[in-house]
């Protein structure tokens, strides 16, 4: 028997967690899937970020198992002056307060302490964790966007970007 496991948002001063596998949004507020603060995108040459998201896998149904290689990709590339972010933020889980960085200057800028997202699976957690209790697995990391001068699509765009696929051994 294995553990059942979902990704999770984390948010508030706990953090909350709630589940982020039906989507979500990537905006410039601390909401799942919130529309009333959207990314600008520049009207000169620079990259707007969102608000960092963070997340977790999270345990909600237990086994005797244990759950270790925590990867993290996209499953596909992005279109030109879209960048997507990632950073492993270990065990201590921080709130965002605010976009990922300030506002750059340059296209396809990346915001300070994150990584491009990978389209190979890339470990980010190599621990091991019992799988014996509910509640958060590993690490907690967080996601940004940018939208780039150099991106295609209009204002108000509702886009859909390529699937974060997380995975895990479990053993």
């Amino acid at each position: 028997m294995a553990a059942t496991v979902r990704i999770s948002y984390a948010s508030g001063a706990g953090p909350a967690l709630a589940t982020a596998e039906t989507g979500i949004k990537f905006n410039r507020e601390e909401t799942l899937a919130g529309t009333t603060a959207p990314i600008p995108r520049p009207v000169a040459t620079g990259t707007a970020f969102s608000w960092g998201k963070v997340f977790c896998l999270e345990v909600t149904a237990t086994d005797t198992t244990s759950i270790s290689n925590r990867k993290l990709h996209m499953d596909a590339t992005l279109a030109t002056g879209l960048n997507l972010w990632y950073r492993d933020d270990g065990d201590t889980y921080t709130r965002v307060t605010g976009n990922a960085d300030a506002d750059s200057g340059s296209n396809g800028a990346t915001p300070t302490g994150y990584s491009a997202m990978p389209t190979t699976a890339t470990v980010f957690d190599s621990g091991s964790d019992a799988a014996s209790a509910t509640g958060r697995s590993g690490d907690y990391f967080t996601l940004a966007l940018g939208i780039s001068n150099s991106y295609a699509g209009g204002a108000n765009s509702n886009l859909a970007l390529a699937n974060l696929v997380v995975t895990y051994d479990e053993a």
